[in-house]
């Protein structure tokens, strides 16, 4: 089965605004046992891009003592690949899910803001994730659902700041996605 989600993101914890984003993930996923015709036990990998982002004001050195505003953006951006197992349900055309696994994430983030220098922070993490679904056949290989994704980065860093504060920026995260599944 191939599939693909698209939705809201929703960064759950950490010490930066902005809270809210998106997130898009294509995925593959192969069903490898049936169970009394209703319980589907199969592998899916994905891979997942999330991004924050947030207009902010920054300040540009142009000359001794003299500093220009200007606007720029500022943006937190995970690049997830999981492996996750997967329990299906098939109730006719409903087929609802659980799903739990690890994976790799890799976040970035960037600002011009001088009160975050030195501006950019990096990490590759490991992570663990669990997610949920109902899928509704709509054609005889065409599914459409609605699919709930949260992911935690196993010990995330801290960020230091040129001030010698440490703030978090990579924090856990919610996806609320529409999916579209393509059986074969």
């Amino acid at each position: 089965m191939l599939g693909f989600r698209a939705g809201a993101d929703f960064l759950l914890s950490g010490d930066v605004p902005p809270k809210v984003g998106y997130s898009f993930s294509p995925f593959f996923q192969y069903d490898y046992a049936r169970v009394a015709d209703r319980l589907g036990l199969g592998l899916r990998a994905e891979f997942a891009f999330d991004r924050f982002q947030e207009q902010v004001t920054a300040q540009a050195y142009i000359g001794p003592g003299q500093f220009q505003s200007y606007q720029t953006t500022r943006t937190l951006s995970f690049f997830d690949f999981a492996l996750l197992a997967v329990a299906t349900v098939h109730l006719g055309p409903l087929q609802p899910w659980l799903a739990a696994g690890t994976g790799l994430g890799v976040g970035h983030f960037l600002t011009a803001e001088s009160a975050l220098d030195p501006g950019e922070s990096r990490t590759t993490r490991p992570l663990v994730l669990g997610a949920c679904g109902l899928d509704a056949a709509v054609g005889r290989a065409v599914l459409v659902g609605l699919h709930v994704e949260y992911r935690n980065m196993l010990a995330r860093p801290g960020f230091l700041l040129a001030s010698g504060n440490r703030i978090h920026v990579f924090g856990d995260r919610l996806s609320v996605a529409a999916a579209v599944l393509y059986q074969f």
